[in-house]
């Protein structure tokens, strides 16, 4: 009797935790159009949601969305309307990771930062794709990214936490983007020790000026030629077309705001 007893206590225990399983399995798939809704109510109070917009959201393996914002104002809000599926009409869709998308519901990470790149080609746990027959104008394109920062944004006034722990790497080190819109490019760079940011040749000069504001610690630096230190209070500008590359010396990281702007930011 004793022995069976065990038995059929195991057997409740093994059968309680595949009921768990279950259940953490089917909310871990529940969260994803759960999460999509909130960014989706929450905008419905952003005044930038007076400007029409469609996209889609793709989570591989969650499913995919349509998202009509009609610049509509109405007695709850502005009007955004949603369904499952790609949109009809051709437009930009963002294609995210689960995970990542549960780590920007989190403030984790932010959307901007999620699809931040050094070069065209690199991977990117959220990124922009255009659906067959898309083709934007410059126009059109440049709203994307101010589009971004504002709908995966949650909240008014709109607050960007950054610190360590909620970068990605780029350009030789760690980073987080602040805003981006046509004319203006805002980051902010952790440089651990013996790192080295834009060492490849191929991203040391932009085609549009930037200032770089030392926060914290002091980056050796090589800017069109000549060896500079930057140390936290001071700001250096750096014209367009000019070669910079930038190392850390030091045993602990150093900190700086990269603002990037003018034609072509």
């Amino acid at each position: 009797m004793k022995t069976n007893s065990i038995l059929w206590i195991m057997l409740s225990i093994i059968c309680m935790s595949f009921g768990h399983a279950q259940n953490d399995a089917s909310e871990s798939a529940l969260d994803i159009p759960a999460i999509i809704e909130s960014y989706i109510t929450d905008y419905k109070q952003d005044r930038f949601a007076a400007t029409p917009m469609t996209f889609g959201i793709e989570v591989p393996g969650s499913g995919t969305w349509n998202v009509q914002i009609t610049g509509t104002q109405t007695e709850e809000g502005w009007e955004v309307n949603y369904s499952e599926g790609l949109p009809s009409t051709p437009t930009f869709y963002y294609s995210i990771e689960a995970e990542t998308l549960r780590a920007i519901h989190e403030g984790k990470i932010n959307a901007l930062t999620a699809q931040g790149k050094a070069f065209a080609g690199d991977y990117t746990p959220m990124s922009v794709a255009m659906m067959e027959g898309f083709k934007p104008s410059m126009e059109e394109y440049g709203k994307i990214n101010p589009f971004s920062f504002h709908f995966w944004t949650r909240g008014f006034p709109e607050i960007i936490p950054f610190g360590e722990g909620m970068t990605r790497r780029a350009h030789g080190s760690n980073f987080t983007v602040f805003y981006y819109e046509p004319g203006l490019r805002t980051a902010w760079y952790r440089v651990l020790p013996e790192e080295r940011v834009r060492d490849d040749a191929r991203e040391q000069a932009m085609p549009f000026p930037m200032m770089v504001v030392a926060i914290k610690g002091t980056t050796e630096g090589e800017v069109d030629g000549e060896r500079v230190s930057l140390s936290a209070g001071n700001t250096i500008f750096i014209p367009s077309n000019v070669m910079h590359k930038w190392w850390n010396e030091t045993d602990s990281a150093t900190e700086a705001i990269l603002i990037m702007f003018g034609e072509g930011a």
